[in-house]
């Protein structure tokens, strides 16, 4: 989260003092600072259409803006962190801006708890079974943990796939499995085709622990945009609240 407080220095708060007064200057203060959190922003959008690896359109839409108030005159830019459902973009961005080692993610945690992973591996995406966004999806995902046993209880909806008729008929169980075939240890997927009965990997057990450099350089990106164009949005900030101010 980057906050911007749209303090000025002493001159250029002298300069709006004389021309606003005690009364419209938290006003254009306010402007000002969301304003800046506006282009920062538009900023690290850019740098994340650039450097991201075909960022899914809700990472793209994540980054919000909290505008700035009279008597709060600071504005925020921030990554989401709540969906309604799913992992948040501030969760799984924080490596892509901080870099650094990755933690297990909610699925591999889920299939560790269920002995089905040792606690050192992390699970890695085949190419063969990613989207377009090079991520399996997250409905595929559940579908995994439904069949091996290792989905959530929530609600008193027990979503792990069962002998029932209605869970047969989605056919998870056997579709897929965690185990090892030809030496590579992973979640497989069965597969039917014209040469017959196969197996193709969806996830394979790494014991090497991801480690990520700073794609995105979060804070530098927006200290930079701010200080590039702090004095040109406060001198906009009091022209325009000096349109306004009430005689």
């Amino acid at each position: 989260m980057i906050r911007i407080d749209a303090q000025p220095d002493i001159e250029a708060l002298s300069k709006g003092l004389r021309l606003l007064g005690d009364k419209q200057l938290p006003f254009a203060l306010a402007l000002t600072a969301t304003k800046l959190a506006q282009r920062v922003k538009a900023g690290e959008l850019d740098v994340m259409r650039q450097r991201l690896d075909r960022p899914t359109p809700t990472t793209m839409n994540s980054l919000y803006v909290k505008v700035a108030k009279k008597n709060n005159p600071e504005a925020r830019a921030f990554f989401k962190d709540a969906w309604t459902s799913g992992v948040p973009a501030d969760t799984y961005l924080q490596q892509a801006v901080k870099g650094g080692r990755r933690p297990h993610k909610r699925f591999e945690k889920a299939l560790i708890a269920k002995g089905l992973m040792k606690s050192s591996q992390y699970a890695i995406p085949s190419p063969s079974a990613a989207n377009q966004f090079g991520n399996v999806s997250r409905g595929v995902v559940l579908k995994i943990l439904s069949a091996l046993g290792a989905a959530e209880t929530s609600s008193g909806f027990q979503a792990n796939a069962s002998g029932s008729k209605r869970s047969k008929r989605k056919g998870n169980q056997q579709r897929y499995f965690a185990g090892v075939v030809d030496g590579e240890s992973g979640i497989w997927e069965r597969k039917k085709t014209a040469f017959g009965d196969g197996v193709k990997p969806v996830f394979i057990f790494s014991d090497r622990e991801p480690n990520y450099r700073t794609i995105i350089p979060f804070y530098k990106i927006a200290d930079n945009i701010v200080k590039a164009n702090y004095m040109a949005e406060f001198t906009s900030a009091l022209d325009f609240a000096l349109a306004t101010a009430k005689a």
